[in-house]
């Protein structure tokens, strides 16, 4: 089954401190829905406006823009991100749940 991205880990490495910390991503997916969801009604309102004033294009491109942004932070899984210069290194992982057994150990 595809599921969505469970956790992030964020590490940060330089000579002085090794810190790493681990965000759970279904925690603000969840927010993120309930704000969505409590603005859906200004959302359909918006776009009710739109249509009446003849913004068509604008319109779909607002819907097609809230999908797009579900489906991107759904395909975020196994993203890995690693930024480094002469001093630091910071390491973005973004992890499934199949992947949160091999990534923990």
């Amino acid at each position: 089954m595809n599921w969505p991205p469970m956790l992030m880990h964020v590490k940060v490495k330089n000579k002085d401190t090794d810190f790493g910390i681990w965000i759970p991503l279904i925690l603000l997916l969840l927010i993120a829905a309930a704000v969505v969801i409590a603005l859906s009604p200004l959302i359909i309102l918006a776009l009710i406006i739109m249509l009446m004033v003849g913004m068509e294009r604008w319109a779909r491109f607002t819907v097609l823009s809230l999908w797009t942004a579900f489906v991107s932070v759904w395909a975020m899984r196994g993203l890995e991100v690693n930024v480094q210069n002469s001093k630091d290194i910071v390491i973005v992982s973004v992890i499934s749940e199949e992947g949160i057994g091999r990534k923990i150990k």
